[in-house]
């Protein structure tokens, strides 16, 4: 697409459930983000709100306010992840005002827009156009062949301790920091955020029926490899291994059999987000979940600073290396870079 979007958060942008959101804000290779929607926060800036770095991309109260400052706006980017995957109620309105100003209107929920006969109609009479993401992986299905074999790149996964915690962005950052030291990589897409950024292999995997995401993982993977000849593949997990809801890591880890893990873990929650009747595991149990499927010791810890100051994120940062004796390290606040050191240390022959 490549066109500008604003990104509808409306009342969400500050919330986890807003991590479509979050996504776009920090990195988009397939749209050219203008701005986000959300009366809560007007006029400050949207990265600013969920790392404390500034991007220059302004939070807007209203669609009609933010046309002002943008009326060539190609695209509005309905940029939460609900609970079940259904469209607010309140965004009805927004998304249908959008439509008949002829702004298309992409969604990665499970209620498909492009099912509904009001929305359509009115898409249709101003040729505005409606993109449902996870309705583009409904109908593949792929069969495992067992050609994951062929694929030699070393192979990084980003599993985590709940859904949500930040595995996408640690993987991106993840494969920019590599790409920096002269190592091809290749980012492997599990979700609808990751096509909406424009990762070029990418597949959603809530939206494949479970016999299929097996053959879907694996024919993604070989063609990564087959056609970009990487030295690294790095894919982000979905949900949690351990999460009662919101599952899918298992089946990454399982097929894969990656050479390294990273666990995303966010130290301040207490329980699955969203879901208070769920307390969070301790740490110590994912890992060793990890190391039964893998058959390897998890590389390292990645912290998500959510309701911690950097300061308490230190200290526990310090505590994890004490006690469990992996890496850890703080994204957002120092960067990958001594994960990918330690990582170039262990495979050396990436830099030949």
């Amino acid at each position: 697409m490549e066109e500008k979007a604003l990104i509808l958060a409306e009342g969400f942008y500050a919330t986890t459930d807003a991590k479509t959101a979050h996504g776009l804000v920090r990195r988009s290779d397939r749209l050219v983000i203008v701005g986000v929607i959300d009366s809560k926060l007007a006029g400050r800036d949207a990265g600013e709100v969920i790392d404390g770095r500034r991007r220059g991309i302004k939070i807007y109260s209203s669609l009609e306010e933010a046309l002002l400052e943008h009326p060539d706006v190609k695209y509005l980017v309905v940029g939460v992840a609900t609970t079940g995957g259904r469209l607010p109620e309140e965004y009805r309105g927004i998304i249908l005002d959008a439509l008949r100003r002829g702004i298309g209107v992409v969604s990665g929920l499970h209620e498909f827009l492009s099912d509904d006969p009001e929305l359509v109609s009115v898409a249709r009479k101003s040729g505005a156009e409606i993109t449902d993401v996870r309705k583009l992986f409904y109908g593949m299905r792929v069969h495992y062949t067992g050609k994951i074999k062929e694929v030699k790149a070393l192979k990084i996964v980003v599993a985590g301790t709940d859904s949500a915690v930040g595995k996408r962005t640690t993987a991106l950052d993840l494969e920019s920091e590599l790409k920096s030291r002269g190592v091809k990589t290749v980012f492997i897409g599990t979700g609808q955020t990751a096509w909406m950024q424009g990762a070029k292999y990418v597949f959603v995997l809530d939206s494949v029926i479970n016999d299929f995401i097996p053959g879907l993982l694996e024919d993604t993977v070989w063609r990564a490899y087959v056609e970009e000849k990487p030295k690294v593949i790095v894919v982000p997990g979905q949900g949690s291994l351990l999460h009662p809801v919101f599952p899918g890591t298992f089946e990454i880890l399982n097929l894969l059999k990656p050479e390294i893990v990273i666990l995303q873990h966010a130290p301040a929650r207490k329980h699955f987000d969203g879901f208070p009747e769920h307390p969070l595991p301790p740490l110590e149990k994912f890992v060793r979940l990890i190391e039964l499927i893998t058959d390897r010791r998890v590389f390292a810890i990645t912290l998500n600073t959510e309701n911690l100051s950097y300061e308490e994120a230190v200290r526990i940062r310090e505590s994890i290396e004490k006690e469990l004796g992996l890496p850890t390290v703080i994204p957002t606040k120092e960067g990958v870079g001594r994960i990918v050191d330690l990582i170039l240390q262990e495979f050396p022959e990436l830099l030949k």
